[in-house]
C-alpha cells in the first residue's frame, strides 16, 4: 500500500497489478503491542484503528449530528479485516465502539446545556435468510418479520430489541453480549469467520425547546454493517 494505491505483485513471475481507493490501509505489520495490547505504529505505513475511524467512521458521526441517517457497510472477502475494522478485537476497538465512545463524549462535553440528548441501541443478524436478536436468548423459530411502515414508508424488525443506554460503558456491555451471540463456524480461510450479516443500529434523538417554548426533535439513525465474509465455499471448505 502507497497512498491510495495498493500494488499486487504475483510470485511466480513478479507481474505487478495496481489498484486505487480512496483509501488504501496497510495492517500486516509495522506495529508494536502496548502492555494493554494495543497495537501502535511503528511505521509510517500501518493504519491504526483510529486512522480508519478517523477517515470512515469520522463523517458518520458528524452527519447523525447533524440529523441525517446514515450507514457504513464493511463488505469483502473472508479474512480480509471486516469485523476487525467495525467492531475490533481486545484493546484495539474498531468503528462501532470508538463511533459510541465520541458519541457519548459529545452528550457529556453539552451536558447542562440547552439540548437533551437520548440514545437507544439494537443488533441484530441475518443468518440463513432469518433475521435474529442477538440481545436476547429466546428469538423464535423461523427468525423475526421485517415488515414496512404503511405511512412512513420504512422497514422496520417486527419485535427487535431497543434498549436505551445512558453511557458508552452500557453499549460496550450490550456489543460485547450481542458478538457473543454471533453465528460464527471455522472454515479453510478464517477459524472464527463471521457467518451471517450483522447490524448495529445506534439510535440518536436531540431534544430542545423553541422560541415558543414547545419541544422539537432532531432525530437520526447509525446504521453499522459488518457482511458476512464472500467466499468460494468449494475452494475454501
Amino acid at each position: 500500500m502507497q497512498g491510495v494505491q495498493t500494488t499486487i505483485i504475483n510470485p511466480e513471475d513478479g507481474d505487478k497489478r495496481d489498484f486505487a481507493f480512496d483509501f488504501s490501509y496497510w495492517s500486516h505489520d509495522g506495529f508494536r503491542e502496548d502492555e494493554n495490547g494495543y497495537l501502535h505504529a511503528d511505521s509510517p505505513n500501518y493504519a491504526t484503528q483510529r486512522q480508519v475511524f478517523d477517515d470512515l467512521g469520522q463523517g458518520v458521526l458528524d452527519n447523525a449530528v447533524k440529523g441525517f441517517n446514515c450507514s457504513l457497510f464493511a463488505y469483502g472477502q473472508t479474512g480480509a479485516g471486516k469485523s476487525y475494522s467495525m467492531v475490533g478485537y481486545g484493546a484495539n476497538k474498531g468503528i462501532v465502539p470508538i463511533t459510541c465512545d465520541e458519541l457519548f463524549k459529545m452528550i457529556q462535553k453539552n451536558e447542562g446545556g440547552p439540548v437533551k440528548y437520548q440514545v437507544s441501541f439494537q443488533m441484530l443478524e441475518i443468518y440463513n435468510e432469518q433475521v435474529r436478536d442477538l440481545l436476547r436468548k429466546d428469538n423464535p423459530k423461523g427468525g423475526l418479520s421485517v415488515r414496512q411502515n404503511p405511512k412512513e414508508g420504512y422497514f422496520y424488525v417486527q419485535d427487535l430489541k431497543d434498549v436505551a443506554v445512558g453511557s458508552y460503558e452500557e453499549i460496550e456491555q450490550r456489543t460485547e453480549e450481542g458478538t457473543a451471540n454471533r453465528t460464527v463456524a471455522s472454515t479453510a480461510m478464517n477459524a472464527t469467520s463471521s457467518r451471517a450479516h450483522t447490524l448495529v443500529t445506534v439510535k440518536f434523538d436531540q431534544i430542545q425547546k423553541n422560541d415558543a417554548g414547545e419541544e422539537t426533535k432532531k432525530s437520526a439513525v447509525i446504521n453499522l454493517i459488518d457482511l458476512a465474509g464472500s467466499e468460494r465455499a468449494e475452494s475454501t471448505g
